[in-house]
């Protein structure tokens, strides 16, 4: 486990890494928040010690820059006494703990062997998703443009380690437009045409807000099943339209690659090993092999 100490008080710096290091952990230190965040960049610890009031970069400041760039380090704040407002104003921003000065070093050993072992515990987690030999779920969503980001993000995710994070994000990219165009193109029933007039007049906001208001969407559903078995991913992502010949959308030239709208499909095509319509049209089913 990494540990970074960002501490302004020399001698509780050094307390803090020597025991730290005598429990089996690397330590780095930093004596401001300044150094602190540059010291989090480059040495990507798990664990975060770090005092509340420091010079140039205060703990407050420092927690807000990290959980801008991570949500998963685990950091926990030393505050002296009077400061209990801001003990608490971290835990509502996202840190995970805080201890009290004067620390104890028996404090400082229990708190990093109980956070090494949830740091263990998520690694034997991710492994575990590898022992999965089937796995099926089902989400529903409303036709919400808000939703296509974190859905496509999360079924990405729930890939596990069969894919390397250029491939996971290839596949949330391609799942990405083909929510969006179920959305648009099959709930909404908003043709190319229009699309491309609204992005022409810089009103594809309002668009998507009349579309999604008007009553006979507002019922309208995406409906997306996953499925892993030991070989590959597949996703079947349906909407609720009438369907359409799909047959009838264009081949992007190159041309149309430089535009936005009408790519969409074929950007899509090529981040799956698969790629088909079924049903009426309202219906795609994508699939990715593993590389094993």
């Amino acid at each position: 486990m990494k540990v970074l100490v960002v501490e302004d008080d020399y001698s509780s710096r050094e307390l803090l890494r020597i025991c730290i290091e005598k429990e089996g952990y690397q330590c780095q230190t930093a004596n401001d928040g300044v150094d602190g965040f540059n010291l989090f960049k480059k040495f990507n610890p798990d664990l975060i010690i770090s005092d509340v009031r420091m010079p140039h970069m205060n703990g407050i400041e420092l927690l807000e820059s990290i959980r801008k760039i991570s949500k998963d380090v685990i950091i926990v704040f030393i505050t002296g006494h009077g400061n209990e407002e801001l003990a608490l104003q971290a835990l509502q921003l996202g840190a995970n703990n805080y201890l009290k000065k004067p620390v104890d070093i028996t404090e400082i050993k229990t708190i990093t062997n109980r956070y090494y072992d949830v740091i263990k515990s998520k690694a034997l987690q991710s492994n575990i998703v590898d022992l999965i030999r089937h796995r099926e779920m089902e989400i529903e969503i409303d036709s919400d443009m808000n939703l296509v980001q974190s859905l496509a993000n999360y079924l990405s995710e729930k890939t596990g380690n069969f894919f390397d994070s250029k491939e996971k994000m290839r596949i949330e990219l391609g799942l990405n437009e083909l929510l969006i165009n179920a959305i648009e193109h099959g709930n909404w029933e908003i043709s190319y045409d229009e699309k491309n007039q609204a992005l022409l007049d810089d009103r594809i906001g309002a668009l998507y807000k009349a579309k999604r208001e008007h009553p006979d969407n507002i019922q309208k559903k995406v409906l997306v099943k996953y499925k892993q078995s030991e070989k590959f991913c597949e996703w079947i992502i349906t909407d609720s339209g009438k369907g359409f010949d799909w047959k009838l959308i264009p081949n992007p030239s190159n041309a149309q690659l430089t535009r936005i709208n009408g790519r969409g499909i074929l950007l899509s095509k090529l981040q799956f090993d698969e790629f088909e319509y079924m049903g009426k049209g309202n219906i795609v089913r994508i699939k990715k092999y593993f590389n094993i």
